[in-house]
């Protein structure tokens, strides 16, 4: 399966300056985070496709979330701090006949910290602890078969801890995912 990604100036820019458009502090040199604070621009679509533009195909987007197809994906680079530790998490469903894969990879090494497909249509939860490597992490769902599906609720929130100060030990955690009904 192949990943496509993209780079585009205005969410360079942004991770650059550690701002997103409304003007929130996300993981700049020197800036401090709490545990907790969702680092996603936009993580629910509800402003469109507001920091997805870049890493944006055969998805639409309505309804706060996101529907991807033939193939299709919505992404995006996170910034975070190399070795500090972060939960991935989102909420994804496939199409009747399709699949999603959830992603979070380090955007230099494309070393995969989660790679999960579902192919269930009842809506299910992913979500992973991993300490990053790199400077960015990038977030993605994925169509993996013909029509697809749905992902919304996008998060990649600071644990607190950092390489060697905690459970944070090597490059991913524990995973889990929780199934509902539809």
């Amino acid at each position: 399966m192949t990943i496509r990604r993209t780079i585009g100036s205005g969410i360079a820019l942004l991770a650059a300056t550690g701002l997103t458009a409304a003007g929130t502090a996300h993981a700049a040199p020197g800036l401090q985070l709490t545990a907790g604070q969702n680092l996603v621009v936009n993580p629910a679509f509800a402003d469109g496709s507001n920091g997805w533009g870049v890493h944006l195909y055969n998805a639409d987007l309505n309804a706060g979330t996101a529907s991807v197809h033939d193939s299709g994906y919505v992404g995006q680079d996170v910034p975070v701090t190399k070795g500090s530790e972060y939960t991935f998490s989102v909420q994804v469903s496939a199409a009747d006949g399709g699949g999603v894969l959830a992603l979070a990879l380090d955007s230099v090494s494309n070393n995969a910290y989660v790679s999960q497909t579902v192919n269930s249509t009842a809506p299910a939860t992913i979500s992973q602890t991993f300490t990053a490597q790199g400077a960015k992490v990038y977030i993605a769902c994925q169509a993996t078969a013909g029509p697809g599906g749905t992902c919304t609720d996008f998060s990649v929130t600071p644990t607190g801890r950092t390489a060697g100060t905690g459970s944070a030990s090597g490059s991913a955690g524990s995973s889990t995912g929780s199934f509902g009904s539809s």
